[in-house]
């Protein structure tokens, strides 16, 4: 089970948002470099870096994200923003090891297809899930349901996912894990939990459902969760 610190970058900084609201906001740290460096240093063996303003279309980070690239030697997934298989294409020669597709991975599994040739396994599909539904457009919209969407997004070789609680998002109540067994059901793909982390015992909870990893933000920043926890397993 591997534990990857969220970096979230709005406006230059290392931010966290609750239920993924820009107005509920929590800065972290002006230095998004040194947070990186830190988790590092601290065993993590990935790191998870979302660009808000892509995502919410108000501009980008992408000097930031290829900053923190370059200063760690761990691989680095990035999303936020990525509608195009040129913008994937960038943010992997930016230096990520992985990009992840969000809004257009919803609206077009077609999309997600043309993807998976392109890249490989270094795609990979976020299911933000509100009310049974995927939330796109930096989760102000609602898309399509979860089932239907989940099918073709298999059938069109998603090759791993990041499904996301919102409603427990930057919320410390702890992971939705109704949703990680019903999703697990539903695909034999790897699964990202997201959301909701704020200790130890919600890491091996997320293991015994069967998910592969888990992106934990506000918990470390918080310190509720701390990396020497979970490095084992």
């Amino acid at each position: 089970m591997i534990v990857i610190p969220a970096i979230d970058l709005r406006g230059g900084r290392a931010v966290r948002l609750r239920r993924g609201d820009p107005s509920d906001e929590t800065a972290y740290a002006d230095r998004p470099v040194e947070v990186a460096e830190r988790f590092q240093e601290e065993g993590a063996r990935r790191l998870h870096v979302i660009d808000l303003d892509a995502a919410l279309g108000e501009g980008d980070n992408r000097q930031a994200i290829r900053d923190i690239c370059r200063a760690v030697v761990v691989p680095v997934q990035v999303g936020g923003g990525i509608r195009s298989l040129e913008a994937a294409g960038a943010v992997l020669v930016d230096g990520a090891a992985r990009a992840i597709l969000g809004t257009a991975a919803a609206a077009d599994v077609t999309f997600v297809g043309r993807a998976v040739e392109e890249f490989a396994e270094r795609v990979v599909v976020a299911l933000d899930v509100r009310g049974g539904h995927l939330m796109i457009d930096g989760w102000r919209e609602e898309g399509p349901e979860l089932e239907p969407a989940l099918s073709g997004l298999n059938d069109a070789g998603a090759p791993r996912y990041l499904v996301t609680a919102i409603a427990r998002d930057g919320t410390l109540e702890g992971p939705d894990l109704t949703l990680y067994k019903h999703v697990l059901k539903l695909t034999d793909r790897p699964v990202i939990a997201s959301g909701g982390v704020r200790n130890a015992d919600d890491v091996w909870a997320l293991r015994e459902v069967g998910c592969e990893a888990t992106v934990a933000g506000k918990a470390l920043y918080e310190k509720t969760l701390k990396l020497s926890q979970v490095t084992r397993g």
